[in-house]
């Protein structure tokens, strides 16, 4: 690629989410999701950066593999030494789920300073791993039986206090399951990012880029028939028409006899009247 030639990072995404399980790098896909919305994003200086604050952590405790000092030093320099914490104050502004700009920062929500957490940890041999709990993302530690909270500057929980932090939130609305501590794979971690940008372009009306990030949430699990009728919802709001007769059509191949297969003819029949009369 020439140094003056933007990457393309719609591919550099395919390319990650095309790739096993085990061989998804995270950083990378991180860096890959966000360049689509900063063109400009350098991901090597990005991935040097993760290594620097690696090494940062390494020069406070040498070379040992012992997971607790890893832990407590790890949390020092990320949260004590640097300041990375919460963005409780603009918790929906779209910058807080973009890998760069939480470095950039220094704040963000849950996920995507999970990641951050995440990705240090692997490089410094930290066993732990994402938990995508409602309403809140954590980092387990596997061999220390905790639960670390990023979004509160690195705080400590049981699996009790867990189980109280999802009352709180929910209340008798949603009931507790063990199955919520279960670890988070990488592509689920990506596409849970994806789903909170999601939210917060739809929730402010910017339907394009919220058709960018439904296209890449179909391009981890193109068989999510859903998605393709939140797309066409998307698309009629831009009034491209072809487009969500496309993705309506689709959602009609990929769901399983819909219990609404009726009423999404009905709506394509209507949207190819809608472009005869444009015509």
């Amino acid at each position: 690629m020439d140094a003056n030639e933007q990457p393309d990072f719609r591919e550099l995404f395919a390319r990650q989410v095309r790739l096993p399980e085990a061989e998804l790098e995270l950083d990378r896909a991180a860096l890959c999701l966000a360049g689509e919305e900063y063109p400009e994003l350098d991901i090597a200086h990005y991935l040097q950066r993760l290594d620097a604050l690696a090494q940062e952590v390494r020069d406070e405790i040498g070379n040992t593999q012992e997971q607790e000092p890893i832990s407590k030093a790890l949390n020092f320099v990320l949260f004590d030494r640097i300041g990375f914490t919460g963005n409780p104050d603009d918790y929906y502004n779209s910058e807080n789920s973009f890998l760069h700009r939480v470095m950039d920062t220094r704040v963000g929500i849950p996920i995507t300073l999970s990641v951050l957490y995440l990705e240090v940890a692997r490089r410094l041999g930290l066993k732990c791993y994402g938990v995508g709990m409602p309403g809140h993302f954590l980092v387990a530690l596997e061999e220390l039986d905790l639960y670390l909270d990023p979004f509160h500057s690195g705080r400590l929980l049981s699996a009790g206090d867990c189980r109280r932090l999802v009352q709180e939130m929910f209340g008798a609305s949603l009931n507790w399951s063990d199955d919520y501590l279960a670890p988070c794979g990488n592509y689920s971690i990506i596409t849970r990012m994806l789903t909170n940008l999601k939210f917060i372009y739809i929730r402010d009306r910017n339907y394009r880029r919220g058709i960018g990030v439904l296209e890449r949430i179909t391009m981890i699990d193109p068989t999510a028939a859903t998605l393709y009728k939140e797309l066409a919802w998307c698309q009629i709001r831009l009034k491209d028409y072809r487009a969500a007769i496309q993705s309506l059509e689709t959602y009609l191949r990929q769901a399983d006899a819909p219990g609404d297969s009726a009423q999404v003819a009905e709506q394509i029949k209507s949207l190819w009247t809608a472009i005869s009369r444009l015509n």
